[in-house]
């Protein structure tokens, strides 16, 4: 059973209370946080979810740091990973933020791509989801990229900036076995 998703081009491995300040270095930058439900300003904003993550469980949040193979700086350029996983159900929310200096080079895609077929293969889920505003065209485009379909808007669904804002809801289910 493989600990990771394996994404060409990069070390993928699980956060850890180290990796705080690395991640907030950019996930914290208005252009990463504008189309997200997010709080986090600072790397203290961050350690809540890295202890959540590290704490485990059935139903406990992942979450992967994506490091560029070859890089002498070892600088975390994105992080893909699941919440709102319900053993019960055998479903999850997939979730990925990427540097903004790594936009644009099909990182998102692939690690998206990636950390769905582990989903399935590893984890076993039957349903892997995904939330978006309907602003944020990159991250529909991504999923779509992936295999997700848009399967509809829901209103009010979570707060963006204060405010309720409504979200696309996207999935994928397995496919058959041929």
């Amino acid at each position: 059973m493989s600990p990771c998703p394996e994404v060409p081009g990069f070390l993928v491995r699980p956060i850890g209370r180290e990796d705080a300040e690395a991640w907030a270095r950019y996930a914290c930058l208005p252009q990463v946080r504008q189309h997200s439900s997010s709080t986090a300003r600072s790397a203290d904003d961050l350690r809540p979810l890295i202890e959540r993550v590290l704490a485990g469980g059935a139903d406990a949040p992942l979450r992967f740091v994506l490091r560029q193979a070859g890089d002498a700086t070892e600088r975390i350029v994105a992080t893909v990973g699941f919440h709102t996983i319900s053993s019960l159900n055998g479903s999850a929310e997939i979730g990925y933020d990427v540097d903004p200096e790594f936009w644009g080079r099909g990182l998102a895609s692939a690690a998206c791509r990636a950390a769905t077929a582990w989903g399935f293969r590893v984890r076993g889920w039957h349903r892997i989801q995904a939330t978006t505003v309907p602003a944020n065209l990159g991250s529909q485009r991504v999923l779509e990229r992936c295999g997700y379909r848009r399967e509809g808007l829901l209103r009010n669904f979570r707060i963006v900036a204060g405010l309720p804002a409504d979200y696309y809801m996207y999935a994928i289910i397995p496919e058959p076995a041929a």
